[in-house]
C-alpha cells in the first residue's frame, strides 16, 4: 500500500529521481526478499505451474511505461537466479492496457518445451505479467510460473478487504521489519 516500506522500495529501486544509494539500498532489499521467497517457496510454486524440476529459464516483465535500456528488474533477477535469462521486449506501437494483450510483448529467444519462472515487480491489474505468461506460452514455452515482488493495493477499495485479511495472515507474506529497515526472513 502506498506509504509502507515495500510500496517504497518498488517506487525507488528503479527511479532516476532518487539518489543512487537509496535506489541501490532499494534493490537490494528487494533481492534480499525475491531470493528468500524463491528459497522458502520456490518448489511450492514449481509444483503449482506444474514443473517437476523447477524452471528452466527465466524472463522479466517488460516495461509498459516506455523505459529507454534494461529494466532495473533484470539486473535484480539476474543476481538471484542462476537461470538463463530469457530476453523480452514491447512491441512498438502496440497498446498495452490494464488488460491481457499477449501481442504486447515479443519474444526474443527460442523458448519451446521451456518452464519458464516471470518475475514481475509490481501487480496492479495482472495484465502484464497474464499478458507475458500468454506470450511465452505462444511462443512454445510448456509451462509458465509467475512471481511478483509487490501487490498494489487500494485499501479504500471494499474489493481489497478479503484480499488484505488474506495476506495479512498468509505465512507465506515476507513481513517488513520497520525497526530493523529490512525484509525479514
Amino acid at each position: 500500500m502506498r506509504g509502507e516500506p515495500l510500496a517504497g522500495d518498488l517506487r525507488r529501486y528503479k527511479s532516476d529521481r532518487v539518489d543512487a544509494a537509496d535506489a541501490a539500498a532499494a534493490a537490494g532489499r528487494l533481492r534480499e526478499m525475491l531470493g528468500a521467497f524463491l528459497a522458502g517457496h520456490g518448489r511450492s510454486v514449481w509444483a503449482a505451474a506444474g514443473m517437476s524440476d523447477g524452471p528452466s529459464a527465466v524472463a522479466v516483465v517488460p516495461s509498459g511505461q516506455g523505459r529507454p535500456g534494461a529494466h532495473p528488474l533484470a539486473g535484480l533477477v539476474r543476481s538471484s537466479v542462476a537461470l538463463p535469462v530469457v530476453r523480452l521486449s514491447v512491441v512498438p506501437r502496440e497498446i498495452h492496457t490494464r488488460g491481457v494483450n499477449p501481442a504486447w510483448v515479443r519474444v526474443g529467444d527460442p523458448v519451446a518445451g521451456a518452464d519458464v519462472l516471470v518475475v514481475d515487480d509490481t501487480w496492479v491489474s495482472g495484465g502484464s505479467a497474464q499478458s507475458t505468461a500468454a506470450a511465452l506460452k505462444l511462443a512454445g514455452a510448456r509451462r509458465v510460473a509467475v512471481v511478483v515482488l509487490g501487490r498494489h493495493v487500494n485499501p479504500a477499495d471494499p474489493k481489497s478487504a478479503a484480499f488484505l485479511a488474506a495476506a495479512k495472515n498468509s505465512p507465506q507474506a515476507v513481513p517488513w521489519d520497520a525497526a530493523a529497515s529490512s525484509w525479514r526472513q
